[in-house]
């Protein structure tokens, strides 16, 4: 029978076993029975659209004009089209065997709590850090982070949704399915490659925010790849991800 549950699978190796870095991979991420689809290359390339939307023209000049009601038109389109990727992403996981527990989605833990909350105390540092580096090198923050906050109450009511929303979908996509699919396809032996392409791919969204951002996001993106790889699950990067979006309304990074 097939399992589809969140269930984090326990790993048995024998002593008398030697396995390469690769197959320690497929088994400790639940990748064991991952069989290349079809859809794999869809998503792949439905990724890249996403990743490539930064790329679509400078947004600088727009965002100063967004009224509340825009803002809001954005929140809604913003939340369809990541919910659209991520039951791609679900369905394409089903049809390579791995379903949900292949890209970190098993069952949530109290740890992984523990983990979230030092994660985002983690990124406030280095996203304060780098932004005051990256400064001092020339390339200050544009801001227009600004102008797509809420100003208004319902703004900021859909604004937990958003929030949960990025946190919840774009984790999924950056670093539980790019970097497990990236890891499976390419067979890389060590993690390198993918933490590489998932960070830029991750920062490239953000161009609207100007190199500044597309940086800041960019190092950021390594250090939920690092927590990732380290907890094994992914719902400490979606728990920190989630609290850095929705504290933007009170203390914005950029």
């Amino acid at each position: 029978m097939e399992n589809n549950s969140l269930e984090r699978e326990e790993i048995y190796r024998p002593a008398d076993e030697i396995y390469d870095s690769f197959k320690i991979f497929q088994l400790e991420f639940n990748n064991i029975d991952f069989r290349t689809s079809k859809l794999t290359f869809v998503s792949f390339f439905v990724l890249l659209l996403f990743v490539l939307q930064g790329l679509l023209g400078d947004q600088t000049a727009t965002l100063p004009t967004f009224t509340e009601a825009i803002r809001l038109l954005t929140y809604v389109f913003t939340i369809i089209f990541q919910w659209i990727i991520f039951f791609l992403i679900y369905f394409t996981v089903v049809r390579e065997k791995t379903f949900l527990a292949g890209i970190g989605l098993v069952k949530i833990r109290t740890l992984d709590f523990a983990w979230g909350i030092a994660l985002l105390g983690m990124l406030f540092l280095v996203a304060t850090g780098f932004s005051y580096l990256l400064t001092q090198f020339g390339i200050p923050p544009k801001g227009e982070l600004s102008f797509l906050l809420p100003q208004e109450t319902t703004g900021k009511f859909m604004w937990v949704f958003v929030s949960f929303t990025a946190g919840f979908c774009e984790e999924v996509i950056f670093r539980g399915y790019l970097m497990t699919r990236l890891r499976l396809v390419g067979k890389f032996k060590s993690w390198l490659i993918p933490i590489i392409i998932s960070s830029l791919a991750f920062g490239f969204p953000h161009l609207y925010q100007g190199i500044h951002g597309f940086l800041n996001i960019s190092v950021l993106g390594i250090l939920f790849a690092l927590i990732y790889i380290r907890t094994r699950s992914i719902w400490p990067c979606i728990i920190a991800h989630f609290f850095l979006d929705f504290l933007a309304i009170f203390i914005p990074i950029n």
